[in-house]
């Protein structure tokens, strides 16, 4: 499977554990430092505090968000996805920097949207 690829299904497991509000499977998506960079808002940074942001926004109703890749760079053990979502009516874009697990797979060490105006 190409590195495109992987990103493509990390995105559509990430995209199915918001839609069913499974907090455990969202967050699992994470490394246990990661980031999320928020338009807006302070950084939302280690697994505690991402799990919060999730317990709380997912309490509000499951989220229903695709993702459309426009660029992939695998740099080794860093892959860095760029592209566009769109989710609940909204759409923006995104830059997400996945770190390559032992197992191969891929986890978000940051993750930084941003809506369109």
């Amino acid at each position: 499977m190409s590195t495109s690829d992987d990103v493509r299904a990390f995105n559509e497991r990430f995209s199915a554990a918001l839609a069913n509000q499974d907090v455990e499977a969202v967050v699992d998506g994470y490394t246990d430092d990661a980031r999320i960079l928020l338009p807006g808002l302070p950084p939302v940074r280690g697994r505690d505090a991402i799990t919060a942001l999730f317990r709380t926004s997912l309490a509000r109703g499951p989220s229903r968000i695709t993702f459309s890749t426009d660029d992939v760079w695998d740099c080794g053990d860093v892959v860095i996805d760029v592209g566009t979502y769109t989710s609940d009516g909204e759409t923006g874009k995104y830059v997400v920097v996945h770190e390559r697990q032992p197992d191969g797979s891929l986890k978000m060490v940051v993750d930084a949207p941003s809506r369109d105006a």
